[in-house]
């Protein structure tokens, strides 16, 4: 069947949810008597209508666009209509829950086929052209490469994520969604789509845009897609691709067990295979990471979903499955010139594997699930951080003493984080245009903020007037330019690497057009992205990616994460300041200072103690990460703060019991997070002492913050104020912290206390419990 003949299927089938409609007011008829007849009205230049039609358009490239503009999806209205989730069938161009009203994916490829197909281009028509494959996604105008208009946008490298249930395409979104299908618990991976384009190698340039360009791009060459391949004659004229001929491959590994024990200061017990699973789990392995579905020319990396994020592992030594484990080192110092680091951070093993130049093993390893004989020699894994099997609770001093003191032997957990590549095999055209370019592909944590991206956090910061996070900045990973791991093999190779080392360009977002501004304003994003822009940077070793290192030099790679990931997560969660990736924020749940990027109370979970559940406001619930958030208490007319122990919280735990969640986080926007931190930079800065104090140096605790719809009602109710806000509860401490007996918490003495209600225009603040003052709060000042 040509591609008309299955675009005019799609448009048909469209047509009859409202689509024919919704486009007929920009001059295109969808309900075209034949195939022939559909192609007419799709080459016709569209125009820009008035009033409540524009609605989902306004970012749309109507200057020389048409129903279809060959090899320009951005000037292609048919394309941007369905493949843009801000565009709706409805006359008020409303979202509706039926999934048919939407495109499908394998839709959204044919029409990118049509496109491409119509610009009647030979293989001649690309000169030194080159083959690559790319992760890609149609953008909103503000989140182009280019910033002009609403356009493709791709990179090198994809991001997928993993997760405890199969993946959800979410239509109206038109993109993959992390909660699952049928609303219940758990978290949907995230896969990552790709195809394969012919590219150009170039320098960016009035049509060749780079996202975000850093210092030096203008002397980088960049890969460009010029035009995409897909099965079939109408791809290339005179050029005939077969299915066999378009043929994706895929390489991944998870080596973090292995260098653990090569490159991580622990010894590995008699017998374990450090080169066999699970310490090393790759591609057509038993135990697999990710699986491929083709859609159309493209193809989705999937990770594989588990029950839980992670689990203990075996392997089989001497003819017996033995529960792959380690004797925990003793705690100790270690100098290094003029620097000393211990082996410990609070109750987790730090391997001390690397520096600023990257690292060669996981940083750190979870030491806190005790590995012990039960009856018939079977193996019983207890978790010291609570009760233990004989159901005695270890006092602070006896649990802080084992994990210091070591000797005893803990379980390996393995995750499904892994790196590698994703390639395709080309074959059945007139002229060879060398070895496919493969993409990066990382496989990363689960996202907990799916619509707060990375770069829009990036380019509030470079708006302040001072520095907000005590230690480096929010860079995505598509602003940075090393290498990726070079030691990946191509799919079905060992012995020919995937990357090159001088290749810096693989983590860019990279398309067509000149740089620009937007045509309108940004939206809450309602899509999901997989590409770079939407991922932490290497400066945020425990979330997305890590630099790794070896002789050579520094490269991207995922081995540097915390083994399991979940370790390093409640250190880049508790420790916001040092690792300001968009990932939660639970420095006030263990009493952490500063805070960033606070969480509301709701998020962070109601302990059943807190004072709102005992006036039963609200229910008790944990938070995202399992754990319960901070509250005031009094006791004995003295006033403490109760919090979580860093000590024996444990994220690993956590994810076994299946308690890590997404719940809130989920709908939290950029804007959002940023409304929060220009609220608590208000306060910190302007209202509260010491005068002119900045959120990276102040001491003061965020021990409550909830969001406030309207003053006018509600338990935070202040007629002073209007319209809605932040209620805020600081507190200075005295510092000294005590375990509570018998409980996972801790408490201190709470010294001062001061509220603050935070409106778009002014800040009410009391301390303790005098009266209320009013500070204005100008328009624009952070």
């Amino acid at each position: 069947m040509a591609l008309i003949d299955r675009v005019k299927v799609l448009c048909d089938r469209l047509a009859s949810h409202g689509w024919a409609e919704r486009l007929r007011p920009f001059g295109l008829e969808l309900t075209a008597a034949s195939a022939a007849a559909l192609a007419t009205q799709l080459a016709r230049t569209v125009r820009r209508p008035a009033g409540a039609a524009l609605a989902g358009f306004e970012d749309f490239a109507f200057t020389s666009a048409a129903g279809i503009q060959p090899s320009a999806p951005g000037k292609s209205l048919l394309y941007h209509a369905l493949a843009s989730p801000f565009v709706h069938p409805t006359p008020g161009n409303v979202p509706v829950s039926t999934p048919e009203a939407y495109p499908t994916l394998e839709e959204l490829d044919t029409v990118e086929n049509y496109l491409y197909s119509v610009a009647r281009k030979r293989l001649a028509d690309f000169p030194g052209a080159v083959l690559a494959v790319f992760a890609y996604q149609y953008r909103s105008g503000e989140r182009s490469p280019h910033g002009l208009h609403a356009d493709m946008a791709f990179s090198r490298t994809g991001v997928a994520r993993v997760g405890t249930r199969p993946p959800r395409y979410d239509a109206a979104r038109r993109s993959f969604w992390v909660e699952p299908e049928d609303g219940g618990d758990g978290i949907a991976v995230l896969p990552a789509r790709y195809a394969a384009f012919l590219c150009v190698s170039s320098r960016p340039g009035t049509q060749r845009a780079v996202l975000a360009p850093q210092q030096g791009d203008t002397q980088r060459a960049f890969l460009f897609p010029v035009h995409k391949l897909f099965a079939g004659d109408e791809c290339l004229v005179g050029e005939t691709l077969t299915e066999a001929g378009l043929d994706f491959d895929e390489y991944h590994r998870n080596e973090k067990l292995r260098r653990v024990h090569t490159h991580g200061r622990i010894p590995v017990l008699p017998g374990f295979d450090l080169d066999r699973a699970p310490f090393v789990r790759e591609s057509g392995g038993a135990d697999a990471l990710v699986g491929r579905q083709r859609v159309g020319a493209s193809v989705l990396l999937v990770p594989l979903h588990h029950p839980t994020l992670v689990r203990t592992v075996t392997q089989t030594v001497a003819g017996r499955e033995e529960l792959v484990r380690f004797a925990v080192p003793r705690k100790q110092r270690l100098t290094f010139g003029t620097d000393s680091r211990e082996t410990r951070f609070w109750t987790t093993f730090d391997t001390i594997a690397g520096g600023p130049q990257g690292r060669r093993a996981p940083e750190y390893v979870n030491i806190r699930h005790r590995v012990t004989r039960g009856p018939g020699n079977t193996f019983v894994v207890e978790d010291v951080n609570g009760p233990l099997a004989n159901g005695r609770f270890l006092g602070e001093a006896d649990f802080l003493a084992l994990v210091d003191r070591g000797g005893y032997e803990a379980a390996h957990f393995t995750d499904d984080t892994c790196d590698g590549c994703v390639s395709v095999r080309v074959s059945g055209l007139s002229r060879a245009l060398g070895t496919p370019r493969p993409a990066y592909s990382l496989v990363t944590a689960p996202d907990f903020f799916p619509l707060a991206d990375q770069a829009d956090i990036a380019a509030w910061v470079e708006t302040l007037p001072d520095v907000h996070f005590r230690q480096g900045g929010p860079k995505p990973l598509s602003q940075g330019r090393d290498s990726v791991n070079p030691d990946l093999p191509r799919p079905g190779q060992p012995d020919v690497k995937a990357f090159v080392r001088n290749d810096q360009g693989l983590t860019a977002v990279v398309g067509a057009g000149a740089v620009g501004s937007a045509q309108a304003d940004a939206r809450p994003p309602v899509s999901v992205t997989w590409l770079p822009d939407g991922a932490s940077g290497v400066f945020a070793p425990g979330w997305d990616v890590a630099l790794g290192n070896d002789d050579v030099g520094s490269f991207t790679a995922s081995f540097g994460l915390g083994s399991p990931f979940p370790e390093d997560a409640k250190l880049c969660a508790a420790l916001n300041s040092f690792w300001p990736a968009v990932a939660p924020d639970a420095s006030r749940t263990f009493n952490e200072t500063p805070m960033g990027q606070p969480l509301l109370d709701a998020e962070l979970g109601y302990h059943p103690e807190h004072p709102r559940v005992k006036a039963n406001e609200v229910a008790s619930a944990p938070g995202w990460d399992g754990e319960h958030g901070p509250f005031l208490v009094q006791e004995g007319g003295r006033l403490f703060m109760n919090f979580a122990n860093r000590f024996r919280a444990d994220y690993v735990s956590q994810a076994l019991a299946g308690r890590l969640r997404l719940g809130p986080l989920a709908r939290v926007t950029s804007q959002e997070l940023i409304a929060r931190m220009e609220a608590l930079r208000f306060c910190i800065r302007r209202v509260l002492p010491p005068a002119g104090d900045t959120v990276p140096n102040s001491t003061l605790v965020v021990v409550t913050l909830e969001r406030v719809a309207d003053w006018g009602s509600g338990p935070f109710r202040d007629t002073a104020l209007s319209g809605g806000g932040y209620h805020f509860v600081f507190v200075d401490t005295a510092g000294q912290e005590e375990a509570l007996a018998g409980t996972s918490r801790r408490r201190v003495e709470v010294l001062k206390r001061w509220t603050c209600h935070v409106s778009q225009t002014a800040v009410r603040v009391q301390e303790d419990d005098g009266p209320f003052t009013r500070v204005a709060r100008p328009p624009g000042v952070v």
